[in-house]
């Protein structure tokens, strides 16, 4: 039983060093916060500088490397323990450290020296954002593809929210657009750490190269689905009509189906726009 114990506590201290590794990168990053951290330590005399840049990043550090802590941090979530160092203020601390060690100097050329050799330091440990793969360039303000907020617009109605899947694809942005229409899983689906199961989603995502239409309309129709969106990328085998839908509109090479037995219900209690009552006229 001892054993069993030394050797979780083992693994969990190799996981919190991989995790500081794996934050440091190939940078100086660390180095240099905890260079500052220890020039403050020797140099700052403000009480309440101390309590909140010293003392309270020094405890965060400590628990975060703390085996036991991380033992009951990793049992939570292993895979979010190392957001601990988000917590640490360092670019706060290396910046006032910097700031602070240029007021040792009295003259202006020393105060320059010291402050472009800090940004050069600053500058040498980090990489430009926008040459990243995930960095595209923006094509709206809300910073999301630009096919998301047009088939959010399309499903949204005036006088009611609807419930509506989506593919994949579109699921990381369409809540950061809008709450007016429901799905029945989110993004968190998306994470297999998670062990989120869901038959429609199984069906909606299962082939990576077609649709099982008849089992994507059952499933949609257990989840009270009213809208169906598919991505034209994929076949279809089979018709969405034939399940009862009609075509309400084709967006951003999306097709959006709408499911009869809802429209003739919404409609009855005028709850569609005419956009749609149009459609499925």
């Amino acid at each position: 039983m001892q054993n069993e114990w030394f050797s979780e506590i083992k693994a969990v201290s190799e996981a919190v060093l991989e995790d500081v590794r794996l934050y440091n990168s190939n940078s100086l990053l660390l180095p240099l916060f905890l260079i500052a951290l220890l020039f403050l330590w020797v140099t700052e005399k403000d009480k309440n500088l101390r309590v909140v840049l010293l003392y309270l990043v020094a405890a965060i550090g400590a628990v975060f490397v703390c085996p036991v802590y991380a033992w009951v941090g990793m049992k939570i979530d292993a895979e979010i323990y190392y957001r601990v160092l988000w917590t640490l203020p360092i670019g706060i601390l290396v910046c006032y450290s910097a700031v602070k060690l240029m007021t040792y100097f009295k003259a202006a050329v020393s105060r320059a020296l010291v402050f472009l050799m800090a940004i050069l330091v600053i500058v040498m440990n980090g990489d430009l954002v926008c040459t990243n793969s995930f960095h595209i360039r923006s094509v709206n303000a809300y910073h999301i593809p630009q096919q998301v907020i047009d088939v959010a617009d399309a499903l949204k109605l005036d006088n009611y929210t609807p419930i509506a899947v989506l593919p994949a694809e579109l699921l990381p942005f369409f809540r950061q657009y809008t709450a007016d229409v429901f799905t029945p899983y989110g993004r968190n689906i998306l994470e297999p750490s998670w062990n989120f199961q869901n038959e429609l989603y199984n069906a909606m995502e299962g082939d990576n190269t077609a649709y099982d239409v008849e089992e994507v309309a059952r499933c949609a129709r257990d989840e009270h689905c009213a809208f169906v969106v598919l991505s034209c990328a994929k076949q279809m085998n089979g018709s969405m009509e034939e399940q009862g839908y009609f075509l309400f509109r084709f967006v951003q090479g999306y097709f959006i189906y709408m499911d009869y037995s809802y429209y003739w219900v919404y409609k009855e209690q005028g709850l569609l726009d005419a956009d749609v009552i149009e459609a499925g006229g």
